[in-house]
């Protein structure tokens, strides 16, 4: 069984040139920029990647040329969420059946839940692919509904399929609980790149980052340098790391990713509508200021 830990990228979708398709024969190049950087895992079709704005078909298409294109190299996570439960459970059943090393899925959202109605949610949506691994989806900032470590509790000691959870609540307090409250083997990763280097000495296994999508150099060498004992210099990296995350709109901008992924040679396409790219002069001043950091850390596109 294979788990996430060390740095796993919240992917982006190659799109066409209008957004209006998915780039399959891109995902391949971009899988390939992705492994070659040294990064551990792709988190793939999750909110970077545009797959709640994607049809069903279009999300099992894409996922089957992430798995052809990861071909077992690095760990690959499907991400299965969905607003219908019965929509959930078809993309598992799906993921499972195309090779996928494991799936994820973002708590229900857009109406409030209660912390039982959350726990039926993930565990209805399950039933039908026994033996895979899934990891929850913590997003509140985006869903409005929190995955607390009570509710992580109950979900795993019904069904053990369910092996970590990705969180992006930023809540330091609230990933501390969930690293230690937890009483058995669960995998924490973290959407959060400031707290990075962080996080991994409270004891989280890894992160899930969309800026790491189109950068990954820092993530992975803060990651080897935490590994190998080397504080100074991780905190070093996590200093260059957080300067990079906040020059991308700190991933919370699909269009700037694309943008800048598009800058260093990968194709990308556009976004599926509503998003849409920076028009020009908002894309030249992104580009003066992600130009000036990337000196600044000693990067470039």
């Amino acid at each position: 069984m294979k788990r996430l830990s060390g740095v796993t990228v919240a992917a982006l979708t190659p799109l066409s040139e209008n957004g209006a398709q998915v780039d399959h024969e891109a995902i391949k190049e971009y899988v390939d920029f992705l492994v070659q950087k040294g990064v551990h895992g792709i988190f793939a079709l999750g909110t970077t990647g545009e797959g709640l704005l994607l049809t069903l078909e279009e999300r099992k298409k894409a996922l089957e040329s992430f798995v052809e294109a990861t071909n077992k190299r690095v760990t690959l996570i499907a991400h299965c969420g969905a607003l219908r439960v019965e929509e959930v459970s078809e993309l598992l059943v799906h993921a499972k059946a195309v090779g996928a090393d494991g799936a994820a899925i973002v708590s229900p959202f857009y109406y409030k839940y209660r912390p039982q109605e959350i726990v039926e949610f993930f565990l209805e949506a399950s039933k039908k692919v026994d033996g895979l691994p899934i990891y929850l989806y913590n997003i509140p900032g985006l869903t409005g509904n929190w995955i607390t470590p009570k509710i992580t509790e109950e979900i795993h000691k019904r069904n053990q399929n369910f092996v970590g959870i990705k969180d992006s609540s930023g809540d330091l307090l609230h990933i501390l609980s969930l690293i230690n409250d937890i009483p058995f083997d669960f995998d924490v990763v973290v959407g959060c790149d400031r707290a990075f280097l962080t996080v991994l000495q409270m004891g989280a296994k890894g992160c899930v980052s969309g800026p790491a999508a189109v950068f990954p150099e820092f993530f992975v060498k803060l990651y080897t340098q935490f590994t190998l004992g080397d504080t100074a210099g991780a905190r070093e990296t996590q200093k260059k790391l957080t300067k990079l995350s906040l020059a991308l709109g700190d991933g919370a901008s699909i269009p700037m990713l694309k943008m800048a992924l598009s800058w260093r040679g990968v194709r990308t396409g556009s976004c599926r509508a509503p998003l849409r790219f920076l028009d020009k002069d908002e894309a030249e001043k992104f580009k003066d200021s992600l130009t000036k950091v990337l000196t600044e850390v000693n990067l470039s596109f």
